[in-house]
């Protein structure tokens, strides 16, 4: 056998290797697994109750999925529990979380341990459907996904054998489903970030240790999977070493940072919010976007407020461009370009007529809009302030008909009341500014001055500035159709 015959060989067994791997890889992704430190510690966990906290994106949910697996299919890998078969819940704060969740199940759990027939279709879009999502896997076991959306209530009468709750949820939640474990003798699981809900309870629990937990901080040995050599990867293949850790406390807002990075129990605001912003930076006269890069689009966020707010009425307008960086990742490049700020006593009317001169010195008229974002309706003791009474305005002003305007006035609040609304948004911005990607026009001096100054507070004067100007990137902070980015690669 020649040396070139014996290399061809050992190529084509070698690739014949790799194939067979990355098949059984797919049909079975627990096997194949690499287990960070807090991941792995959380499943050799025995408790009753435990909970593994973290900062977002950490891979807890995976974890914790994993753990409902085996439990389903009596497959444990660490210790015994009860045979199958069992019913198990996932329980989610709202629909959206549920359909998330329920596609890392599916690509989690290996295909062959699923009744796929007895089990509710699944698809994409809609996961296990919005009809009593449930699993049945071939051993017998029976997974249900809930949603705590109608309260304590319509979690009752129910025996189960484990519970998973992902992400925070109220005491009144909890008691409930704890309740539901007391026949079977059962277990639970929380996987959570304290984060846009009130865990005091919870942190009392872990003190008293009702709760025993895992809580892992963002670090390099809590990122690299036991008995590997180096961290984790992001899907560009960055590596998430010291260096990529500190740019992410660089990039996040030093109030959320303790809790979306480390998992820590509160937040803790301390003097201004924006302590990125830098007017040498962030305000440039002569700031343009370049066309070549992408589609540019004007839009305007608007923010309403009673009478006795001297800054309460505000048009924020700004163009957006979606622009592809380093490592093919896509970003949006904001421009602010005007803004119209007027005491919260002026009239619908002249609001309208500031509104369309800020277009004017743009050279826009309201029909060049790509969208338009404005607040809930505010009612004054006079006045009324709202979405359709600035449109009705400016139509009037415009010399257009109410209901040939176009762009119409979205509410900016609709599909998206949470808790967590407002820090995401400003999230968003910190990051956008942290990284050079917010600029804005002199012009913009009431917006910049609101950079400089607000602390957090929901009262104070400048929010109703920084309110507009996340109104109107709605579509951008919350994309519609898109799943959210995978921070960590965890298999």
């Amino acid at each position: 056998m020649t040396t070139a015959t014996a290399a061809r060989w050992a190529l084509e067994r070698a690739t014949k290797a790799a194939k067979a791997s990355a098949e059984s890889s797919r049909h079975n992704p627990l096997r194949f697994m690499r287990w960070t430190p807090p991941q792995d510690k959380i499943h050799r966990l025995r408790a009753k109750r435990k909970l593994l906290r973290s900062g977002n994106q950490f891979g807890k949910t995976t974890a914790a999925l994993a753990e409902v697996i085996w439990r389903c299919t009596g497959t444990h890998p660490h210790y015994e529990t009860k045979a199958p078969p069992i019913e198990c819940w996932v329980v989610c704060t709202s629909w959206q979380q549920a359909v998330a969740i329920m596609l890392k199940f599916h690509e989690l759990c290996p295909s062959e341990w699923i009744d796929t027939w007895a089990s509710s279709h699944f698809t994409i879009r809609n996961g296990y459907g919005k009809d009593n999502p449930t699993v049945i896997f071939a051993c017998g076991s029976i997974l249900r996904f809930r949603t705590t959306n109608q309260g304590p209530t319509a979690l009752q009468g129910a025996t189960v054998d484990y519970v998973l709750i992902d992400e925070p949820t109220d005491l009144d939640i909890y008691r409930e489903l704890d309740r539901r474990l007391m026949r079977t003798g059962g277990s639970l699981c929380l996987s959570l970030t304290p984060v846009n809900r009130d865990c005091s309870w919870l942190w009392e629990m872990v003190e008293a240790g009702v709760v025993e937990e895992v809580h892992a901080k963002l670090t390099v040995d809590n990122l690299t999977p036991v008995g590997a050599v180096e961290p984790l990867r992001l899907q560009d293949n960055t590596l998430m070493d010291a260096e990529w850790i500190a740019e992410q406390w660089r990039i996040t807002p030093p109030v959320f940072a303790p809790v979306v990075l480390d998992g820590a129990w509160e937040t803790r605001p301390e003097g201004v919010f924006f302590k990125c912003f830098d007017r040498a930076q962030h305000v440039v006269p002569d700031a343009a976007l370049d066309p070549s890069r992408g589609q540019i689009r004007w839009i305007m966020g608007i923010d309403y407020a009673a009478a006795d707010r001297d800054y309460g009425q505000v048009a924020v307008l700004a163009q957006v461009q979606r622009q592809t960086g380093e490592k093919g990742r896509t970003r949006e490049a904001i421009l602010v370009r005007d803004t119209v700020v007027m005491p919260g006593v002026a009239t619908n009317t002249q609001f309208a007529v500031e509104v369309l001169r800020m277009l004017e010195r743009c050279g826009l008229r309201w029909r060049d809009l790509h969208e338009v974002h404005g607040d809930n309706p505010v009612t004054a003791r006079w006045v009324l302030k709202s979405n359709i009474e600035t449109m009705r305005a400016i139509s009037r002003e415009a010399g257009v008909g109410y209901s040939s305007l176009q762009p119409r006035i979205k509410n900016a609040k609709e599909g998206k009341l949470s808790a967590g609304m407002v820090d995401a948004g400003c999230r968003y911005l910190y990051e956008q500014m942290a990284e050079g990607l917010l600029l804005m026009h002199p012009r913009c001096e009431p917006l910049a001055e609101a950079f400089e100054t607000w602390d957090y507070r929901r009262d104070h004067p400048a929010k109703d500035r920084i309110d507009a100007l996340r109104y109107g990137l709605k579509s951008y902070i919350f994309p519609r159709g898109t799943r959210s980015a995978t921070l960590l690669r965890v298999g």
